[in-house]
């Protein structure tokens, strides 16, 4: 399966086994309900915010191609839903001063700037990568490319975290690449893992794998990662990183003006965002990416997580109601908007609190 494999890729999953007792940030449950504003989607995993206020949901991520919809927030047409584009696979999109971007499946970066009907390729990821290796690198395929996060500068120019490449990616609308930032490795403990799987070393290095991409309330940029295998839970960080830097070094053992930790403790992040200061993580499961990962086999995935973060204080939202997560985008009123279902049956989802 297309989806699968690419999943697989995306994750450097070496192994299946289903974990138990695994750690994560302490999180007290929030209460309320989920409201399925769309249903039937096909890999929904892109999500934005259009000028207008209304949510923008792209589908194709690891399913068959949709269509990009714009789900109407507002006025006489509240809960209607435009289609924007005939069916095509994106894996992310964002909107911005330049226009609407998006990543396709095949790693090319598209811009429809603004008042244009259509968009067009305006760079190669994968190509890029060709001639820019990444020094972190652990599995000997150091050009490897899967660009999985996306977010917009205030100026007109794209971010892209590339998940296979352990970088973050500035690409301009005439389709120039610049490379901000790189994700070191991190020795990761392995006591989470069942005996009866090893021996293991007490500790193993880690990629980064980042994943998510947004701007943060003091004009940086934040970046959540994922961790590579062993998928210890609560490995998982959030790095500041300024968008003017170049080749700055992301890393928890080489100190670097241009990048530090901003938030850790999380569990296999899949998207952020910001609603002024507060951050939004939206993770693929509790118990981590192994356990996520007997999803496939087994048809039954355990629940996202969705967390707030204010401050020092972590709420978990939707607790047990969302599953195989997609994207996360929060309205200027902090409405917070998700995606899930991304390998099966997709959905658009508003959060009640």
């Amino acid at each position: 399966m297309r989806g699968k494999s690419r999943f697989i890729s995306l994750v450097i999953v070496t192994s299946m086994l289903v974990l138990t007792g695994m750690l994560m940030p302490t999180a007290a449950f929030a209460g309320g309900s989920i409201e399925v504003l769309l249903d039937g989607l096909s890999g929904p995993k892109g999500l934005a915010l259009a000028p207008n206020g209304n949510v923008v949901v792209s589908q194709g991520a690891f399913s068959p191609p949709g269509s990009i919809l714009e789900y109407v927030t507002r006025g006489a047409d509240k809960g209607s839903a435009i289609e924007l584009s005939p069916p095509i696979d994106t894996l992310e999109l964002a909107i911005g001063s330049s226009g609407g971007w998006r990543i396709d499946m095949q790693q090319t970066v598209h811009n429809r700037p603004p008042g244009a009907e259509h968009g067009a390729p305006v760079a190669d990821i994968g190509e890029y990568q060709q001639t820019d290796p990444d020094p972190f690198d652990l599995e000997g395929e150091p050009t490897e490319s899967n660009p999985y996060g996306l977010a917009i500068l205030p100026g007109g120019d794209a971010l892209v975290a590339d998940a296979a490449g352990n970088d973050l990616l500035r690409v301009t609308p005439d389709g120039d690449i610049t490379t901000v930032a790189r994700f070191d490795v991190e020795m990761v403990s392995t006591d989470h893992l069942p005996s009866e799987f090893g021996p293991f070393p007490p500790e193993l290095p880690a990629e980064s794998v980042p994943t998510a991409v947004a701007l943060g309330p003091d004009g940086w940029v934040y970046v959540g990662e994922l961790k590579g295998f062993p998928f210890r839970p609560g490995s998982s960080k959030v790095w500041r990183v300024n968008p003017n830097a170049e080749d700055a070094v992301c890393s928890v053992t080489t100190e670097d003006d241009d990048c530090s930790i901003a938030y850790e403790g999380f569990t296999g992040i899949n998207d952020i965002d910001f609603h002024g200061s507060t951050l939004y993580v939206y993770e693929f499961a509790e118990d981590g990416l192994l356990a996520f990962e007997a999803g496939f086999e087994t048809g039954e995935f355990p629940p996202a997580v969705l967390l707030e973060v204010k401050g020092n204080k972590i709420t978990e939202l939707a607790h047990g109601k969302l599953s195989q997560p997609g994207g996360v985008v929060v309205r200027n009123r902090g409405q917070v908007y998700v995606t899930d279902g991304l390998f099966s049956d997709g959905r658009l989802v508003l959060v009640h609190r």
